[in-house]
């Protein structure tokens, strides 16, 4: 890896031992992946943040580099810790858990970090500024990077955790993968014939992600008032059952040049047709369904932004929840201050849970008494059982409501 006369010296400890560390770090990333040298980084988003996923190893690796006297140098965002940060105890997180959640989040902050505590770098409102087509960023949420680079067409590859704090220290990144054309173009076709209802999204992506990991996708067919949270769902369903970092979709993506020319350069080879019905029979295959009933549903994977809580309310239509079913809804508090009050007061008041700071999926769900719940996403269903040893099943949000309502 090339390395200019500055960087050479970073390395040797010029700038401080932080910085060499982490120069060291992205040196030997950028050995490994064949990178000739370095971009400047507008942004970072750093994952590793919750207690029941990163344990011990994560306090010792930020106490060290507190230690070293590291601070970010580019505006950076931070992933969901592993419980809300205000409720945890009515919760019922346990007091030992919680005690090492705090301790992480005051070392991040310490390191210059903004402590949103957020899934969605590119929707929250936070310090980390709005990113456009063509910024190089590194960051380390699988759902954030596919959405970054599909739907804003920004360049970034699948950070850890690791790699992007360090990338935050320093305000660069290796070049490689996601930052040059080449491996941004797509090589498949996927052909929707028929009108896609938001669960199908989640479904189509875990299918491409399954059965055709690292494929880069032009999707023909996706209907042009397609919502956010549907490609949300579509991008973190294929990077969770895939490796997929980015997906286009022809006439509404941003990099329709880069589609046009893997057209005109013969560079799609594989195409495939597929319809909501078959998506439909594919489901129970892609996300076995639980033993037994489900009276805890939860909903936020990637978090809720304004318009999945909109779409909550106009599924609810004013109903309460009946005794013994709940629903929570994990979001960030940079969404929900964004909303209205009375909003937020009539789905409290229906009876839904909405927790801050967290998602499903970084949380210890059986510590808080969760055995067996339901979602609206397939990412979701997806690492929850791995993660949690949970049984997930996967239903549309509208029909989660109609289980749940008096």
């Amino acid at each position: 890896m090339y390395l200019t006369n500055e960087e050479e010296a970073i390395l040797a400890g010029s700038e401080g031992e932080a910085k060499a560390f982490a120069m060291k770090v992205l040196v030997n990333l950028g050995d490994l992946e064949s990178s000739e040298g370095f971009y400047p980084i507008v942004s970072a988003h750093v994952s590793g943040v919750s207690y029941h996923t990163a344990g011990e190893a994560l306090i010792r690796l930020l106490e060290e580099l507190n230690r070293m006297g590291a601070k970010v140098t580019v505006p950076t965002s931070l992933n969901p810790a592993g419980m809300d940060l205000e409720l945890w105890e009515s919760i019922g997180y346990p007091p030992d858990f919680a005690k090492k959640q705090f301790m992480i989040i005051e070392l991040y902050s310490k390191l210059g970090i903004d402590i949103t505590c957020s899934c969605i770098p590119y929707e929250t409102p936070q310090s980390v500024q709005s990113v456009r087509m063509g910024d190089h960023l590194a960051w380390s949420e699988s759902n954030a990077v596919i959405y970054a680079n599909s739907m804003v067409g920004a360049r970034t590859n699948r950070e850890s955790g690791v790699s992007a704090l360090a990338s935050a220290i320093l305000g660069k990144t290796p070049v490689w993968g996601m930052h040059l054309d080449g491996p941004r173009m797509p090589s498949m076709e996927v052909t929707i014939d028929g009108s896609m209802k938001a669960h199908h999204f989640d479904l189509l992506g875990a299918y491409i992600g399954k059965h055709f990991n690292s494929i880069i996708p032009v999707y023909k067919g996706i209907k042009k008032d397609v919502s956010r949270g549907s490609l949300k769902h579509l991008g973190a369903a294929m990077a969770a059952k895939g490796g997929h970092a980015i997906f286009h979709i022809l006439d509404m993506t941003p990099e329709r040049d880069l589609v046009q020319k893997a057209y005109t350069d013969k560079h799609i080879v594989e195409r495939i047709t597929l319809t909501p019905e078959e998506l439909d029979d594919l489901k129970d295959g892609l996300y076995p369904a639980p033993a037994k009933d489900i009276d805890i549903f939860v909903l936020g994977c990637p978090q809720f932004g304004i318009s999945e809580f909109d779409r909550l309310s106009g599924a609810l239509k004013g109903r309460k929840l009946k005794m013994g079913k709940r629903i929570i809804v994990y979001t960030n508090r940079s969404i929900l201050g964004a909303m209205e009050e009375h909003e937020r007061g009539v789905l409290i008041d229906a009876g839904i849970e909405i927790y801050n700071d967290t998602c499903m999926v970084v949380t210890p769900l059986r510590s808080i008494g969760i055995e067996r719940v339901g979602t609206d996403s397939g990412k979701a269903a997806h690492y929850i059982p791995r993660m949690s040893g949970v049984e997930t099943g996967l239903l549309p949000l509208e029909m989660i409501v109609e289980l749940c309502v008096e």
